[in-house]
């Protein structure tokens, strides 16, 4: 992102801010005042939400890029919840209540509702536990006991052994409301979730019909939730249609993340989103 930026003419300074909120540019301590004095925009890569320097920048009117803290706050029940709404299509799911106390009859529903094997998942994204694939009845009882005692609340529903389709999407692009690149294709090895080390294929060419299509899938799904920051969808097909999986609401800005590929299949970039970003508020 700051070669891209620099490229473009732009002077971008880069901040870390550790553990204990100190911050520190070109290894030399410094603060939000004096970063934000000089700045003009912030692209906030932290997920951090509600924190004071979001909030200072909101009072200073500077803007706040890629930030947790502009972005609608729904756990992955919710989510569904809304686009099941809108008649989009998501997986069948069952929520387990951290709060609610475990009933012996739940685990034994839980097998015969729902196909083997099944995802395990917390129902907010940045709970203190993975994800699991469970494949036996055991599992599936330890798994929830486990999580339960340490106070999570569950998101359980069939894992479908399928690639996943995942796509940028980009609001206020190259003249268009909701812009859409090319997609990219992750296959996990067998029996694994998809992770940054699984095996990832960026579309380069598609038929026009199928480029339409997938644009069309992923506007609609990002005009049911309201979006209005760039987010990452992520698809399976199955049953000849497309079931949205899961909508990353604060996309990493990692390089060989599934949000990065999909926008340099069209030539675009963070820092070229930032660029256009920059230029649509000094249109207004």
């Amino acid at each position: 992102m700051l070669a891209s930026l620099t490229k473009i003419g732009y002077e971008p300074v880069d901040v870390l801010i550790d553990k204990e909120g100190e911050w520190t540019s070109h290894g030399a301590p410094t603060d939000p005042h004096k970063v934000y004095s000089k700045s003009h925009t912030i692209v906030d890569t932290t997920r951090m939400h509600g924190e004071e320097y979001q909030k200072l920048a909101k009072r200073m009117q500077i803007s706040l890029i890629f930030s947790e803290d502009e972005t609608m706050s729904l756990n992955r029940e919710d989510l569904y919840r809304i686009l099941r709404q809108q008649q989009i299509k998501v997986p069948d799911t069952f929520v387990v209540r951290a709060k609610s106390p475990l009933k012996n009859e739940i685990f034994r529903d839980l097998w015969t509702r729902f196909h083997t094997p099944l995802l395990v998942r917390p129902l907010h994204r940045h709970a203190p536990v993975p994800s699991k694939i469970v494949r036996m009845f055991h599992e599936l009882e330890s798994t929830i006991r486990e999580y339960h005692e340490k106070g999570v609340d569950m998101h359980v529903l069939t894992y479908r052994k399928l690639h996943t389709t995942s796509m940028a999407v980009l609001p206020n692009f190259r003249k268009q409301k909701v812009y859409v690149p090319m997609w990219v294709d992750t296959f996990p090895e067998e029996g694994n979730l998809p992770t940054k080390e699984a095996r990832m294929q960026p579309h380069l060419q598609a038929p026009e019909f199928r480029k339409e299509n997938m644009r069309a899938v992923a506007t609609k799904v990002y005009k049911a939730l309201g979006l209005t920051t760039p987010a990452c969808i992520d698809l399976i097909h199955h049953n000849n249609e497309y079931i949205v999986v899961n909508v990353d609401l604060n996309p990493s800005l990692n390089i060989n993340g599934r949000f990065m590929q999909s926008l340099n299949t069209t030539g675009v970039d963070a820092g070229h989103y930032i660029h256009e970003c920059i230029k649509n508020e000094n249109d207004l």
